[in-house]
């Protein structure tokens, strides 16, 4: 004889409302939910509207891509964000226009001669070289103007030789031309001061502090000691050693090494280490014929963009490549732009191209970004700077800017390519 079963035993007299869940259980019904419905149910109560906010978008946000606003960021990447107040939600909604490819584009500064400038962003400005000058552009919070046109002060003439590159410390810029002078100017004080350091085009220039480090593409790198006398600040040659690099960059942790890049080496040993006390040099075990721009990410970790089409993130205690991503359309990469947390955008040698990686995820480019061919359709991206809504990159003959945190924008998205077509 078979036994019998009992009904399951219910426990609740009646339905219970959702409303009616504690705080914790609310927590776990809504993390499975998509942005659409969270977007409705914070307007439901002041319950829900604290539940969502404070639990499930801060989490869902802490750590994206571009977007994330982790407490912890490297002292020597300021931060450049315009907006500051981003809402968790408006960071969840970015961080999808950024992955997606929507974005509104802007043109600024045409100029028919084909040259390329430098530029630097931060919170309030973006400065810019244009030739023999440097501009400061005033950001702005409306996204249909994005940037103030006109220069709020320019330092130097058109006619003057041109900027190689410019670093910025504070308040303090130090630039180097193609003359071989360089000069330091203060944008606070208003000071200026021009010295003629070598007679080969600068490259690249860095300073910390009292240190001042300059290169040319093939004879020399020199060290010069800043000495301040009155507002002004006097160079003194320190020490000079016999070979020149494409691009160099000063360590964070008190400037005690300098990674530094060749622009050519047969041996595919361009990435060199050097102590800066002892003016010792070392070759990293990066297999790379050219190296077009360096960064420290922190004290121990050098971030590169090579000839070779890689971006390489090398670890300088193993001397050893960490991670190295590859171009899915072997292109070289002329310059990057690293966020202090996961993100790197790499500037590619054709076809306006710039491609989003992730540190997080090795091997893989997350999105490609196009900006549209007006007036060329190769030119390389020559440098590039972005916040978490803005991307600036320069051209041949402008300046782009792409908004993701703009109304009606065009999806462009590359994905599917990436993933079912080169990988």
């Amino acid at each position: 004889m078979s036994a019998q079963l009992s009904p399951p035993f219910n426990r609740y007299k009646h339905n219970v409302n959702i409303c009616e869940l504690d705080e914790d259980s609310l927590i776990c019904v809504f993390q499975y939910l998509s942005l659409e419905d969270l977007g409705r149910l914070i307007c439901v109560c002041k319950r829900f509207y604290r539940v969502i906010n404070i639990h499930v978008y801060s989490k869902r946000s802490a750590y994206l891509l571009r977007t994330g606003h982790q407490r912890y960021r490297f002292s020597h990447v300021p931060g450049r964000d315009l907006h500051s107040d981003f809402s968790y939600r408006k960071r969840i909604r970015l961080f999808e226009n950024w992955r997606y490819g929507r974005y509104n584009e802007k043109q600024f500064f045409y100029h028919q001669m084909l040259y390329f400038s430098q530029i630097l962003l931060e919170r309030r400005w973006l400065y810019m070289t244009h030739r023999g000058q440097l501009r400061a552009h005033e950001r702005l919070v409306n996204n249909e103007r994005v940037l103030n046109g006109k220069a709020s002060w320019i330092l130097g003439k058109s006619r003057d030789y041109d900027i190689n590159w410019m670093e910025k410390n504070g308040d303090l810029f130090f630039a180097g031309r193609t003359d071989g002078s360089c000069f330091v100017y203060n944008c606070d004080s208003g000071f200026y001061r021009k010295q003629q350091l070598t007679e080969e085009p600068i490259t690249s220039v860095d300073f910390d502090a009292k240190l001042f480090v300059c290169t040319t593409k093939s004879k020399s790198t020199s060290f010069w000691t800043g000495f301040n006398d009155i507002n002004d600040v006097m160079l003194e040659k320190k020490q000079q050693l016999n070979e020149g690099y494409q691009t160099i960059k000063l360590s964070p942790s008190g400037a005690n090494q300098l990674a530094a890049g060749k622009y050519s080496d047969r041996e595919k040993k361009a990435l060199k280490l050097i102590d800066v006390e002892r003016s010792l040099t070392s070759t990293l075990n990066s297999p790379t014929r050219a190296v077009y721009q360096v960064m420290w990410k922190d004290s121990n970790t050098i971030l590169t963009g090579n000839f070779d089409t890689t971006f390489r993130v090398i670890d300088t205690r193993t001397a050893q490549d960490e991670s190295v991503w590859t171009d899915p359309y072997d292109a070289s990469v002329y310059c990057f732009d690293y966020d202090g947390a996961y993100s790197v955008l790499c500037g590619m040698k054709y076809n306006f191209r710039v491609n989003l990686y992730d540190l997080r995820i090795p091997k893989r480019c997350i999105q490609m970004y196009f900006s549209s061919k007006k007036h060329s359709h190769y030119s390389p991206v020559y440098s590039i700077a972005a916040d978490c809504s803005q991307l600036f990159l320069v051209t041949d003959h402008d300046l782009r800017v792409l908004n993701f945190d703009a109304n009606n924008k065009e999806k462009k998205d590359y994905t599917y390519d990436l993933v079912n077509c080169l990988y």
